[in-house]
């Protein structure tokens, strides 16, 4: 007699509301057969007495334990975003790796870290560059050091220090956030004046909240590229380019941009494949673009966290959220 096939169990993590992107990946799960829970880090909860990590029910309270859901009945744990909740991220993790016998497949790769700031920008430029894949030059610092470091640039100063390489940036230049994303964080400075105004609009982001920022050289470009990579393999490619007679710099979709389906040359998508690798992301969005838009000149700008897919999907007509859940479902039949 043949024995019916487990159901794959998937938590899906996410901060803050559910989103339409969310709503639509718990769909695609349903019309799969795939029992996919979308859980809130504000269900994350733990008793010191008890000494384990368990996810709240939606009505669950202490002594009720029919409604509290033990995170070793999932097959598969998603972080889709972590954002400002690693401390919930690392409780759950340290719960799985004390777990005895088989445990859930954890994604992604980055997350078994439990490191934020390897899911900052910064960090992400260093770990790309011992990748030996090409980067924006960047130099990271406190606003008022970047901004210290350009005026001394355009008064055609001599660097105390040698090694340090600020001889290859000028005007205009970029000033992007460590931690930001799809473009909310990045700004464009044309001269040491403005560039001034927007460091002084900064501080207090950087002082009161803690954000940090990177100076970047500013690579002209009449569009990039957005690939897609899920468990690495390229699921597909579109370009993104900026608004038309604006005076928007950036290409992101979220910021007006308009999208269209793209190919690219099968060496470009596996540095786009090397790219996510570097930065411990199995689903991520891998932004390229080209120096001088020279196809042999490719540049990474970064690589996205649980990217947004309404663009990708209107530009190439994947279907993510199916392809997204398949993905998990496959790290579970793999670990069996």
């Amino acid at each position: 007699m043949n024995k019916t096939k487990k159901q794959t169990k998937v938590a899906l993590f996410f901060g803050g509301m559910i989103s339409q992107h969310l709503v639509m990946i718990r769909k695609a799960a349903k019309k799969l057969g795939v029992d996919l829970d979308l859980v809130s880090y504000n269900r994350v909860c733990f008793d010191s007495q008890e000494k384990r990590v368990k996810i709240r029910g939606n009505l669950g309270r202490w002594g009720s334990a029919e409604e509290w859901i033990n995170l070793g009945d999932y097959d598969v744990l998603f972080f889709r975003t972590t954002g400002k909740h690693w401390e919930e991220v690392d409780l759950v993790v340290k719960e799985v790796k004390q777990m005895n016998g088989k445990k859930p497949v954890i994604v992604d790769p980055i997350i078994l870290n439990g490191k934020p700031s390897m899911a900052c920008k910064a960090y992400q430029m260093l770990a790309l560059g011992e990748a030996g894949i090409d980067v924006p030059r960047s130099i990271y610092g406190s606003l008022w050091y970047l901004y210290d470091t350009m005026k001394e640039i355009s008064n055609n100063q001599i660097s105390r220090n040698k090694q340090l390489p600020i001889s290859k940036f000028q005007f205009p230049i970029i000033i992007k956030g460590s931690g930001g994303d799809r473009g909310t964080r990045v700004f464009k400075a044309d001269n040491l004046g403005k560039m001034e105004i927007l460091v002084r609009d900064l501080r207090k982001t950087e002082t009161e909240e803690g954000k940090r920022y990177m100076l970047q050289e500013f690579i002209p470009n009449d569009g990039d590229f957005r690939v897609f990579v899920l468990g690495g393999k390229v699921l597909g490619v579109m370009k993104r380019s900026a608004k038309q007679n604006s005076t928007e710099f950036r290409n992101n979709y979220s910021a007006g941009g308009s999208v269209e389906v793209a190919e690219l040359p099968v060496e470009i998508k596996q540095l786009a494949v090397k790219a996510a690798k570097a930065c411990g992301l199995a689903v991520a969005g891998v932004d390229v673009a080209f120096r001088n838009n020279d196809r042999s000149r490719p540049v990474i700008w970064e690589v996205n966290k649980g990217p947004q897919f309404k663009g990708f999907m209107e530009a190439t007509g994947i279907d993510v959220p199916r392809e997204i859940v398949k993905y998990l479902v496959s790290l579970r039949d793999n670990s069996q």
